[in-house]
């Protein structure tokens, strides 16, 4: 069976100040995996580490401390990196180059037998359709993220690893993005997903880790972060109610739950339902730093 995507353990990367000043630790002791088929979202605020952690994981960057594996073998080697699919948060091609240029040139030091037909399809599949000729110099940022999902597609990877995937992109474009990380996740990737907007992580991961300041300070499914430990919501309709108008909802703890169900069945209410309350992922998201000292 194969090994974990991605296994952090005890993570740590310090670098030095200058003037003899003591080290700083970008990421401390942190530890984690991805499973396969898996999407995981990594998520925290400017400078919580997240940016070093792919750094790392991707063999860019030699941990201080701990490490790092994708499927049980080394970060960089090049046996990993045919595996990978990368999409960084500001992609850096030279201008001069045309997005048929860069497929070609990618599959050549990839030795992917790949030619104009798949790459044509690829550009259409990130809407770059008649862009294919153009010179870079004349993309805009989100199209320059167009094509680097492209390259990151060419492969037909078993990790794609997304820093800031949607940076620069309109709405439309956004929900683009959102169907080709569910689209190869359904063809058997498994998605390492860094991003701020959360409501797109809300909407595709399976599990998120929160980071502040370098450690870990949340994790777990998107079920288990965003349900509150404590508080329900009862649907109920009162009595003699009109059956076509919307029904009434009573936000309770546990502790009463029980309590508050049986007085509303004497009043002659009809329960709907009793469902946990569910927060937002930036509810949790704001809770989980600001708790760690990451907040504003």
């Amino acid at each position: 069976m194969d090994s974990l995507p991605i296994e952090v353990r005890n993570l740590e990367k310090s670098y030095r100040r200058k003037l003899g000043l003591s080290s700083f630790k970008a990421v401390d002791s942190l530890s984690f995996e991805l499973h396969t088929g898996e999407i995981l979202g990594f998520l925290g605020p400017n400078g919580a580490g997240k940016t070093t952690t792919i750094k790392c994981i991707l063999g860019l960057l030699r941990p201080s401390k701990g490490y790092v594996r994708l499927w049980g073998d080394v970060p960089g080697s090049g046996k990993v990196r045919r595996r990978i699919g990368y999409v960084p948060e500001n992609p850096d091609y030279e201008d001069i180059f045309t997005p048929l240029e860069l497929l070609d040139m990618f599959a050549s030091m990839r030795r992917l037998e790949t030619g104009r037909k798949e790459h044509l399809e690829l550009l259409e599949r990130v809407n770059l359709s008649g862009w294919e000729s153009v010179r870079l110099r004349n993309f805009s940022k989100g199209m320059r993220q167009r094509v680097s999902l492209a390259l990151a597609l060419q492969s037909r990877p078993d990790l794609l690893v997304m820093d800031e995937p949607t940076g620069g992109l309109d709405p439309v474009a956004m929900k683009e993005f959102r169907d080709v990380i569910l689209e190869e996740n359904r063809r058997g990737a498994s998605i390492f997903l860094s991003s701020h907007l959360l409501s797109e992580v809300e909407a595709v991961c399976h599990r998120a880790i929160i980071l502040s300041k370098g450690r870990k300070v949340a994790e777990g499914t998107m079920e288990d972060l965003l349900r509150t430990e404590d508080r329900f919501v009862i649907t109920y309709r009162p009595p003699g109610g009109d059956a076509s108008s919307e029904p009434l909802e009573k936000e309770v703890p546990e502790a009463v739950l029980q309590e508050t169900i049986d007085e509303l069945r004497r009043e002659g209410c009809f329960i709907e339902r009793v469902n946990p309350l569910y927060r937002s992922l930036e509810e949790v998201f704001l809770s989980a730093t600001e708790s760690a000292g990451g907040g504003k």
